[in-house]
């Protein structure tokens, strides 16, 4: 059995793993809403005991305090200045790449 096949000119995926796909999907979302949660409750222990570091084996754990961070604001310099931001602008290649996304 094909996985994934063209028909008249469409692309088309078994079921079997578009299944696959959408259970991946969701188990994921799931894991990555604990970490979220876990992860929160791991900064709010180590900044009330003011602990930097944590180590569980293979597992280590840094804290980084809050920050500020500066950051050129692109559009309003391309509408003020656009000589400018063309001079110091650049174009990166982007590799092609697909996005899954499964309504839960």
């Amino acid at each position: 059995m094909e996985l994934v096949k063209v028909e008249n000119g469409q692309v088309v995926v078994a079921q079997e793993i578009v299944n696959q796909i959408v259970n991946f999907k969701k188990e994921m979302l799931k894991m990555e809403l604990l970490e979220k949660q876990l992860k929160e409750e791991i900064k709010e222990a180590m900044e009330k005991n003011n602990v930097t570091s944590l180590e569980f084996g293979e597992l280590k754990i840094k804290y980084r305090s809050a920050t500020t961070r500066t950051s050129l604001d692109s559009k309003k310099l391309k509408e003020e200045l656009p000589d400018i931001y063309e001079e110091y602008s650049k174009t990166s290649e982007v590799a092609s790449s697909i996005s899954i996304s499964v309504e839960c």
